[in-house]
């Protein structure tokens, strides 16, 4: 096919993700069409709704839209020396994408379009083209389309009426919380550190209780970043065998004999996807229930200033981090069954924040207006953990020709699909196969 025969490459989402896309599919000579609610239009919800006090968990010399500049970000906002290796906050990220779009804006011009608008439907017709229809009314044809809708969350229905905030990155939904109330978060990670941050900035002077099945925060960055370490060839073994009870005994072994947690990890992270894709379903299962918690932690990690917050809460007597489950929310009270007790105890719960993420959450797919439509007309299918959507390993949609995913919609089939890392390489990977298409 001719470039000349091609429609815009469309893209459903105007994040992190979309932006990379577009700014290699735009290298390639194609058009591109960029979809996006007005709300963070090129920022994403991650940089655009975030407090000055949300820190980026990646440094900035390895922060760039582009894979092939890694430390684009960094010398954007020209830093040097040690200052270039350290984690700024996300809000400046957010302003280096809306500078990347206004560049790519600038020097591609008609080939760029940008469109401020929600999506309400999703469908195609029987020359295999994709319609996306607007909530302004329009319908874009193309037959390349491309989901790069992040974590696919909305801005409606943030809050139950028992006061249990279930989209807690939903503009606003924090507003409410009194500044005196005492609050229980449901989970232990990096969402949770997000959420204490920006309660602490809007003033909130209450207790803050966080509660996980095992109470396990994240691990600080090593300071000074220290380079990978190879995984030994036993872990390795045990890993491509799918043996994770083996695999953490090594892992521990490793440790033991003078290896760093968080470098082990960050041997392993190019290997995550191959890995993953060689486990059996109940292998993946065995992971997600036994060894998540535990391998977020390590996996996922904050910087040191945002330690030094969390200990100051914690010494203050404001944070408890704790380990057991949910059983309800009433009254201002939430029932908690500790971990290792029979009992249930209250906690005082003026509201909840669920922080543990979209795992499991089928319906939410279900409902999301870009993709219901999909789902119910069968082009698309919940992976069989929940984690994302069903794709091949190039991100394309089996069975629906010239359907894309890229980022946090991929995680069923590749797992490692959330940092700027992973989803700059597949916005390279994924741009040299539609301008192949």
């Amino acid at each position: 096919m001719d470039s000349s025969d091609k429609f815009p490459v469309v893209i459903a989402g105007a994040g992190i993700c979309g932006l990379a896309l577009a700014a290699q599919l735009l290298d390639r000579g194609e058009h591109v069409v960029v979809v996006g609610c007005p709300e963070n239009f090129g920022r994403g919800t991650a940089y655009g709704d975030a407090w000055r006090e949300h820190l980026l968990n990646v440094p900035a010399d390895r922060m760039g839209l582009r894979a092939d500049a890694p430390a684009a970000f960094a010398d954007w906002l020209a830093l040097q020396g040690e200052e270039r290796r350290r984690f700024r906050p996300r809000l400046e990220f957010g302003d280096y994408l809306a500078h990347e779009l206004d560049g790519l804006r600038t020097q591609h011009g008609e080939r760029l379009r940008c469109i401020e608008a929600g999506i309400t439907a999703i469908t195609r017709d029987t020359d295999a083209r994709w319609h996306v229809t607007l909530d302004s009314g329009e319908v874009l044809e193309s037959n390349r389309l491309v989901l790069a809708l992040g974590a696919a969350t909305t801005t409606t229905n943030a809050t139950t009426n028992d006061s249990i905030i279930r989209q807690p990155w939903a503009r606003g939904a924090l507003s409410n919380i009194a500044v005196d109330a005492p609050v229980l978060i449901l989970g232990t990670g990096l969402t949770m550190i997000d959420m204490a941050l920006a309660l602490q900035a809007q003033g909130h002077r209450g207790t803050i209780t966080a509660l996980s099945r095992r109470g396990r925060l994240p691990l600080l960055h090593p300071e000074p970043p220290l380079p990978p370490t190879p995984p030994p060839p036993a872990l390795l073994a045990a890993l491509e065998a799918g043996d994770l009870r083996v695999a953490l005994r090594e892992f521990r072994v490793a440790i033991g004999e003078g290896a760093a947690a968080a470098t082990l990890a960050d041997g392993l992270r190019s290997l995550i996807p191959q890995l993953w894709r060689g486990w059996s379903l109940p292998a993946r299962k065995r992971f997600l229930r036994h060894l998540r918690p535990w391998w977020d932690s390590v996996r996922h990690r904050v910087p040191r200033e945002v330690f030094a917050t969390l200990d100051r809460l914690h010494e203050e007597g404001r944070l408890q981090i704790r380990a057991g489950h949910l059983i309800g929310h009433e009254n201002g009270s939430a029932h908690v069954r500790w971990r290792g007790e029979r009992d249930a105890a209250a906690v005082p719960a003026d509201v909840v924040i669920d922080a543990t993420g979209w795992d499991g959450d089928r319906d939410r797919y279900a409902t999301h207006p870009a993709l219901a439509t999909l789902i119910a007309d069968g082009h698309l299918r919940v992976d069989a953990l929940g984690l994302g959507l069903d794709c091949n390993a190039d991100g394309s949609v089996p069975d629906s020709d010239g359907l894309h995913l890229i980022g946090f919609l991929r995680r069923g089939e590749c797992w490692e699909s959330t940092a700027v890392p992973e989803l700059r390489a597949q916005a390279a990977a994924l741009a040299q196969r539609l301008t192949t298409y």
